[in-house]
C-alpha cells in the first residue's frame, strides 16, 4: 500500500496563496458617513486601529519568538512570556487632511508549550491580550473629536519550525472592544459608547538563514484579518446610529537582520511594507463622506535582546511613515517557567540519566578540575548559554548550540557534560543530548577541543570550579 503525505509548502507558494487570499476580497475600505457622522465615524476608526496594533503585537517576531523558544524535550516543558507595546502614530482618514491621532498601549501575557511533530517542532501559546488608548480626530469640524479605546480578550499562538530555516506562524483572537466618543458638534456636546465582539487572525510564513558566522537574515510575508462586530447604539441627544461589521486586512512583507555579541546578547534591525484594507462600515446606509483607513506603510525597527540566567529581554523600536506616521516601542519579557525549579530540585539532570539518549564516552588525562574548567572555556568558545553546573557531582548543562552547530537543533535544545574522576590525572568525559544529532556532533566538536586546549586558558580559572 502506498502511503502519501501532504509536503509542506515552500515559501513562495505559501506567499503566493496569502496574495491571491488578500486581494480577491470585496474591495472598498470605507467608513461611510455624512455630515457631522464624519466625526461620529472617527470614533469606530480609532477603536479597530487599536486593534490592529494588538495584532501586530501579538504575531510580533519577538513574541513569536519566545512561544517557539521552548524546546519539546526540556525539563517542565512551559515558557511564560509577555510584552507590551507603546506609542503615538497618526492615521490618514482622507486626502484632505483628516486624520485619527492615536496613543496606545497593548499588552499580552501567555503561556508556551512545545511539541514534536512529523519533521518539525509545533509550539502552542495562549495568552491573554489587553490594550487601551485616548484619541483625537480631525475633520471639518471646529473641534476635534476625542475619546478612549480599550479592548480585552485571549486566543491562541502558533509557530511550526522546520530545521530552523523555514516556518509558519497563526493566531487566533476573540474579545470585546469598546470605544467612548465625545465632540462638539454646532456647539452641543454629542457623546456615545460602543462596545462591540472583535475577533481576529493572522497567518505568516518565513526563511531565516545565516549569513554569516555572527549575522542572521529573517524575510517573511504575513496576512492579518481583524473583524468588529455590527452594533447600534444611542446618542445622548436621543439619536440612533446602526454601524455595520468593520472587516480589516492586511499584507505584509519584511525582512530582518540580527547579529549575535556573545552568547548572551545579539541586536536586529529590520524593515517591512504593509498595505492595508478595511472593511465597509455604514452609519444609517449613509454614503455621502467616505473617510477611510488604508493604504500602505512602511515599517522600521531596531533592538536588542539580551538573557539573564532563565529571563530573556528583548527592547525595540518601531517607526512607521506613508498612511500610518509615528514611532512606539516595546519590551518583551520570557521565563523559562519550572526551569529554574526543577533544576533546584535537581529534575533538570534526570532526564539525561535516560536509557533512551545515546552517550559518547571518552578518557582524559587530566584531572577533574582542569577537565572541568576547560569544558567551561570550550562551552564558551561554542557561544553556548551555561545553564547549570556543579563540580562537585561532576556536570555541566548548557543550551544554544544552533550558533555553532547550524540546522542541527532548535537554540533551546539542552547538552549535557558528565565528569567522572578515575583517578588523580585521569577522568572519563561523558556526552549526551535528548537530540541524537546534536549529542554526536557536539560530543565530537567537544573531544577535539578537548584534547587540544592548551592549559593557559585556565590560569586564573580554578574558581570556577567553586561554583
Amino acid at each position: 500500500m502506498n502511503s502519501c503525505f501532504i509536503k509542506p509548502l515552500n515559501f513562495k507558494q505559501y506567499f503566493l496563496i496569502l496574495s491571491i487570499i488578500f486581494f480577491l476580497q470585496i474591495p472598498a475600505v470605507k467608513i461611510y458617513a455624512a455630515g457631522n457622522d464624519y466625526s461620529y465615524s472617527q470614533g469606530v476608526a480609532a477603536s479597530f486601529v487599536l486593534l490592529n496594533q494588538g495584532a501586530d503585537i501579538a504575531a510580533d517576531k519577538s513574541v513569536m519568538d519566545a512561544v517557539s523558544s521552548v524546546s519539546p524535550n526540556s525539563t517542565g516543558g512551559l515558557t511564560l512570556f509577555g510584552a507590551g507595546s507603546t506609542g503615538e502614530s497618526k492615521y490618514k482618514t482622507d486626502s484632505q487632511g483628516n486624520r485619527v491621532d492615536l496613543a496606545a498601549t497593548s499588552l499580552i501575557v501567555g503561556l508556551a508549550k512545545s511539541f514534536n511533530i512529523y519533521v518539525a517542532e509545533l509550539a502552542l501559546g495562549p495568552f491573554f491580550e489587553h490594550g487601551l488608548s485616548s484619541y483625537n480626530g480631525y475633520s471639518d469640524s471646529p473641534k476635534p473629536s476625542y475619546g478612549q479605546s480599550y479592548y480585552y480578550g485571549g486566543g491562541l499562538l502558533g509557530h511550526i519550525n522546520f530545521k530552523n530555516v523555514f516556518y509558519w506562524e497563526f493566531s487566533g483572537r476573540l474579545g470585546f472592544n469598546q470605544t467612548n466618543f465625545e465632540a462638539y458638534l454646532n456647539d452641543v456636546s454629542v457623546t456615545y459608547n460602543y462596545r462591540s465582539l472583535y475577533k481576529g487572525c493572522h497567518l505568516g510564513a518565513g526563511v531565516a538563514f545565516k549569513i554569516s558566522n555572527i549575522s542572521k537574515i529573517d524575510t517573511y510575508g504575513k496576512y492579518f484579518f481583524t473583524n468588529i462586530g455590527s452594533k447600534d447604539i444611542n446618542l445622548n441627544n436621543g439619536n440612533i446610529f446602526s454601524f455595520e461589521d468593520i472587516n480589516s486586512r492586511r499584507l505584509r512583507v519584511g525582512t530582518r537582520l540580527s547579529f549575535v555579541f556573545d552568547a548572551h546578547t545579539k541586536a536586529y534591525c529590520g524593515a517591512a511594507w504593509e498595505y492595508e484594507k478595511a472593511g465597509i462600515v455604514k452609519i444609517n446606509n449613509s454614503q455621502d463622506v467616505s473617510p477611510k483607513v488604508e493604504g500602505g506603510s512602511g515599517i522600521g525597527e531596531v533592538g536588542v535582546l539580551d538573557s539573564f540566567k532563565d529571563f530573556y529581554f528583548d527592547l525595540s523600536a518601531q517607526f512607521y511613515a506613508g498612511e500610518r506616521k509615528g514611532a512606539s516601542g516595546m519590551l518583551r519579557v520570557s521565563f523559562d517557567l519550572f526551569s529554574r525549579i526543577n533544576r533546584f530540585l535537581g529534575y533538570s539532570i534526570e532526564k539525561f540519566n535516560s536509557d533512551k539518549i545515546k552517550r559518547f564516552s571518552k578518557s582524559f588525562s587530566m584531572s577533574k578540575k582542569d577537565c572541568f574548567n576547560k569544558t567551561i572555556e570550550i562551552l564558551k568558545e561554542l557561544k553556548t548559554r551555561i545553564t547549570r553546573k556543579n563540580f562537585k557531582k561532576g556536570y555541566i548543562i548548557a543550551f544554544d548550540f544552533g550558533k555553532s552547530f547550524e540546522n542541527c537543533c532548535l537554540d533551546s535544545t539542552e547538552a549535557a557534560v558528565f565528569i567522572t574522576e578515575i583517578n588523580s590525572d585521569t577522568v572519563n568525559v561523558e556526552v549526551c543530548s535528548d537530540n541524537s544529532v546534536l549529542g554526536a556532533t557536539f560530543a565530537a566538536k567537544f573531544f577535539e577541543l578537548l584534547v587540544e586546549k592548551p592549559d593557559d586558558l585556565n590560569k586564573g580559572a580554578d574558581n570556577k570550579a567553586n561554583a
